[in-house]
């Protein structure tokens, strides 16, 4: 059985800090879509994956899990990619 996306950001609350590399593996290709669509290039796409999982993990606590962690997790790069072009972001 496979696991959920909920049940690796509770392993990764509960102190299973490498647990969020899955995450980031399951999610990494969408995330870098939407940034090289904003971007328009792959070095700023690859920046800003990696800006949106820090700050991802950095403020995990504070997900939600009524929404999917790629639903998530796609809003954060969508925020940093527009935070990069001098945009303002959507919360």
């Amino acid at each position: 059985m496979q696991e959920t996306d909920h049940s690796i950001v509770r392993a990764v609350l509960g102190g299973d800090k490498d647990a969020y590399g899955v995450l980031v593996r399951a999610h990494s290709g969408a995330v870098f879509r939407v940034a090289f669509r904003i971007m328009g290039n792959e070095a700023d796409a690859e920046e800003i994956v990696q800006e949106a999982f820090l700050r991802g993990y950095q403020r995990l606590e504070s997900f939600q899990q009524r929404a999917g962690f790629g639903t998530w997790i796609y809003r954060i790069a969508v925020n940093c990619a527009l935070n990069r072009l001098g945009q303002p972001g959507i919360e």
